[in-house]
């Protein structure tokens, strides 16, 4: 952990000094709004991979990794930035932070999760009303709406269907369709009500 943080404060480091001396150049003087992008092109990438992992029950575990560096470097960018003096001074660089927080506000509200189970609803009720009654598991890719379900049970009148990607190594996420009065039988670690007899569900194995 220590050598990846090295790692990082270097490269942020040796990033800004780049930076420094390219802007600094009187060849690229008229190009210095070119700099806007280095900020710009990591933050959007990383606020669109936070927003869409957060439309997953219990986080998409691969738009999870990807966003990580994503806002990495958006951070290099804003350090180097903020070392040259030209934009130094640019109160602009300040809604770097102001993004991020609201990024990470809006992810952490569910906001993208009701989206996108709204958006999927018909589909996934389609799907659940079309499973037969087990009580195993099935495991097989399904394309729900903008849900891609890898394994499904049955029973009881209670319907499972867990989401690929979701979770992590020892957690299960997905979604629930069970009758009123009955998530008490769920057992779920953590459970969020979605509408109707819908509910995302996320289960520790730890």
């Amino acid at each position: 952990m220590k050598a990846c943080v090295r790692f990082s404060m270097k490269a942020c480091v040796r990033f800004s000094m780049a930076a420094s001396l390219v802007v600094d150049s009187p060849r690229t003087s008229p190009r210095r709004s070119w700099w806007r992008l280095v900020l710009i092109g990591p933050v959007l990438a990383a606020s669109v991979l936070t927003v869409l992992a957060a439309a997953t029950p219990g986080g998409n575990t691969p738009l999870i990794i990807a966003a990580v560096p994503a806002w990495l470097l958006s951070f290099c960018a804003w350090v180097a930035l903020l070392a040259v003096r030209p934009h130094g001074r640019d109160r602009r660089l300040c809604l770097l932070p102001l993004a991020g927080g609201l990024v990470f506000a809006i992810a952490g509200s569910g906001i993208p999760l009701h989206v996108a189970f709204a958006m999927s609803e018909p589909a996934l009720t389609r799907y659940a009303a079309s499973l037969p009654e087990r009580q195993r598991w099935i495991f097989h890719e399904e394309q729900a709406g903008a849900f891609t379900i890898d394994q499904v049970r049955r029973w009881n009148g209670v319907t499972e269907l867990g989401t690929a990607g979701s979770g992590g190594m020892l957690e299960q996420c997905g979604f629930v369709h069970v009758p009123a009065g009955r998530v008490q039988e769920l057992g779920a670690s953590q459970i969020t009500h979605l509408t109707g007899d819908w509910y995302a569900r996320c289960v520790d194995f730890d």
